[in-house]
């Protein structure tokens, strides 16, 4: 079970008023009048025992509010029609005015009695007018009857002498009421948000338990608050031999590697109880052979003030990713040196035949041969290049400036050999942290692009600067150039622009894609500007320091 705070039942919480049955509530509203009453009697007893045992109306009201009080708890009101309990405040008012005819000349306060039925006709929450007009009308009659039985021996001034109870009675009517409708307002929207908040848990609860991916929520105190299935099976790999349960600083927990533990106060747990947030950091859980790798992230809760309030961690098992990507890399491997290898040596054996005196018909198809043999060794390479993976670079002190002249250098035949004028504007140097090897692989890719798309007797330019942060180089060309729509999708895998499938220009669609991911694996970043029929410009920019 989830090891969560969830609202408690009915049964295990503080049972409030509302929550009690509505037989229970009738008894509860009864008992003050009939304590009340039974204080009145009693004070009576005491002050005139004789004519208090002697006066038969006094005794009926008083006997009148002891089975009214009965019958609130015996009575199964909840089978009645709807308001039926109304019959006994109702009744109340008839045996209050008879205890009140005789108490009144004993006891001062005896007309607050009648507050009792008033308050219990309008908590009641049905038919609040009415329930206030009974309410007066009750009062009224309580006070007003003894002097209306006597009405031949009183003047005007003593029926006036009680007119102002009904209208107290009237404002404890109307603020009872007004109390008991914010009451039940309120009462109907905590209930409301107590179902919404079990409902939330329940699908918070189905969330949890149907994730693969373990999730573990602490408190400020380190204390765990939710831990779903997934992290509890997760949990077990860790265990020492032998152990059922253990704490976080007796798990098995290793480096990525799988061998060099983790020392306590660095595990990602302790890590993220002290209220450090982190991402996707590698950890190895247990031993082999269920050894797995896990990628675990934490991210720390605050308080409305700003304080720590507990940690949500998250671990995610990637041992099955990780196995693919290590099958990929050796696939990558095996097939670079099965592909290459082989169309090496064939393009080698072509060149050595194609310098012997051979007819002129053997020489064309040697030379076929040779220029398919190398399209098809680019295509290979191409490949192999966007499927590797360039997140682990051979970083070392290097010039910018030198890697861009020996590529300038190296571009030079073709262009040539294209009537293009190649031009390069470069600083004497550009001192830069890189993966050489790659980053001349990015210059090849750009000039190779914009020998390529530029006609006959057009220009391409390299040129570069650098600041104390950053170095950037820019390829420019006054080929074809690209519309609006092709920028945005030129650094796409496969991708060729309409125009150049139509010239049959070669290539596979790979090489500024294969550009961008290498330029991104240095931290730089890569920006085209083009325009149809004027010409591309492709611009690199790259940190000193990845």
């Amino acid at each position: 079970m989830l090891r969560t705070e969830v609202p408690a039942p009915t049964s295990q919480r503080p049972r409030v008023f509302a929550d009690v049955a509505l037989q229970g509530r009738i008894l509860l509203s009864q008992m003050p009048l009939a304590l009340s009453v039974l204080v009145v009697f009693a004070a009576c007893v005491y002050l005139a025992p004789a004519e208090s045992l002697s006066d038969a109306p006094f005794l009926v009201g008083v006997g009148g509010v002891a089975i009214l009080t009965i019958l609130s708890g015996a009575v199964p009101w909840h089978r009645l029609p709807e308001g039926a309990y109304w019959s006994i405040p109702l009744l109340d008012f008839a045996a209050i005015a008879l205890i009140w005819g005789y108490a009144r000349f004993m006891l001062d306060g005896m007309v607050m009695l009648t507050a009792f039925p008033v308050v219990w006709l309008t908590w009641s929450g049905l038919y609040p007018k009415l329930a206030i007009l009974l309410g007066v009308l009750g009062s009224a009659a309580v006070t007003w009857w003894p002097y209306l039985v006597q009405i031949d021996q009183l003047d005007s001034d003593d029926l006036l002498r009680p007119a102002l109870v009904p209208f107290f009675m009237l404002a404890l009517a109307v603020a009872s009421s007004v109390l008991t409708q914010s009451m039940d307002r309120q009462h109907k929207a905590a209930e409301a948000t107590l179902v919404l908040s079990r409902q939330q848990t329940r699908m918070l609860e189905a969330v949890l338990e149907t994730t693969d991916v373990g999730i573990v929520v602490t408190d400020r105190d380190g204390h765990d608050r939710i831990m779903n299935a997934s992290q509890r099976r997760t949990h077990l790999l860790g265990l020492p031999p032998g152990l059922d349960d253990a704490s976080e600083d007796q798990l098995l927990v290793y480096e990525a590697d799988g061998t060099t533990p983790i020392p306590p106060d660095d595990r990602p747990v302790r890590r993220a109880v002290l209220g450090e947030s982190f991402q996707d950091r590698l950890i190895t859980l247990g031993n082999p052979p269920g050894q797995q790798s896990l990628s675990v992230s934490a991210q720390s809760m605050v308080d409305d003030d700003g304080e720590f309030d507990g940690t949500v961690v998250v671990f995610q098992n990637v041992t099955e990713l990780l196995n693919a990507f290590q099958a990929r890399e050796r696939f990558i491997a095996d097939i670079s040196h099965e592909f290459r290898t082989p169309l090496t040596s064939i393009i080698g054996y072509l060149e050595l035949a194609q310098e012997e005196d051979l007819e002129p018909v053997l020489a064309s198809y040697l030379a076929t041969i040779n220029r398919n043999a190398e399209r098809l060794l680019a295509l290979v390479t191409s490949l192999l290049d966007s499927a590797a993976d360039f997140t682990d670079l051979a970083l070392r002190d290097s010039d910018l400036t030198k890697l861009l002249r020996h590529s300038v250098e190296s571009a030079t035949v073709p262009a040539r050999k294209h009537a293009i004028q190649l031009v390069a504007d470069l600083p004497p140097s550009l001192p830069l942290v890189c993966d050489r090897m790659r980053v001349s692989q990015v210059i090849d890719n750009l000039l190779s692009n914009a020998l390529k798309y530029t006609e006959t007797g057009g220009v391409v330019t390299v040129s570069a600067h650098g600041d104390d942060d950053h170095v950037e180089f820019a390829v420019a060309d006054s080929g074809v150039g690209m519309s609006e729509d092709e920028v945005q999708r030129v650094f796409g895998s496969f991708y060729r622009t309409e125009r150049v499938r139509k010239a049959a220009i070669p290539g596979t669609g790979l090489g500024l894609s294969i550009t961008q991911r290498l330029v991104d694996a240095h931290d730089g970043s890569i920006e085209v500007e083009s325009t149809p029929g004027v010409g591309t410009t492709f611009t690199v920019r790259l940190p000193r320091r990845p």
